[in-house]
């Protein structure tokens, strides 16, 4: 997929150092779990660098009224990209991969008091399906979305 001058495909090992050094984390896992077909890690390249990250955990998370359902999730966008649409970009990749794989619906998880993620996620039609506590004494709100075959709302 690509759009603007960003292209997302499949991160693989070669792209680990510059994953790394844009958005530190642990993509070393993220990669062995997608060679073991648990998830995809998709990646947001936009001149020659990496701008964003998301994860596709194809192992479901069970939606009430829906059943269980592949989880978008993990995204990241490089701070200097923000605010440019390649979350969005990225969420609408996953999607994707989700509808190819026949999956009719998406769930995410984001922190009830994370404004910004719920916001984006609200504008691509994503909405409460339930809550989740954390150990922190905070909640996760579950969203889901139902994916036919138009994208997602830009």
């Amino acid at each position: 997929m690509a759009a603007g001058g960003v292209h997302v495909r499949d991160a693989a090992p070669g792209d680990l150092a510059a994953l790394e050094r844009a958005l530190p984390g642990d993509h070393a896992r993220q990669l062995a779990n997608a060679a073991a077909g648990r998830r995809d890690l998709l990646v947001a390249w936009c001149d020659g660098e990496p701008a964003g990250t998301v994860v596709v955990r194809w192992t479901g998370v069970p939606v009430h009224g829906v059943g269980a359902v592949a989880e978008i999730g993990s995204l990241a966008v490089v701070p200097a990209r923000r605010g440019h649409g390649i979350g969005s970009l990225l969420v609408a990749a996953a999607e994707q991969r989700v509808r190819s794989r026949g999956g009719r619906a998406a769930a995410m998880h984001v922190a009830e008091e994370n404004d910004g993620a719920r916001r984006l996620y609200a504008r691509l039609g994503y909405r409460e399906a339930g809550r989740r506590p954390r150990a922190d004494g905070g909640a996760d709100l579950v969203l889901v979305r139902a994916l036919g075959t138009e994208p997602a709302p830009g």
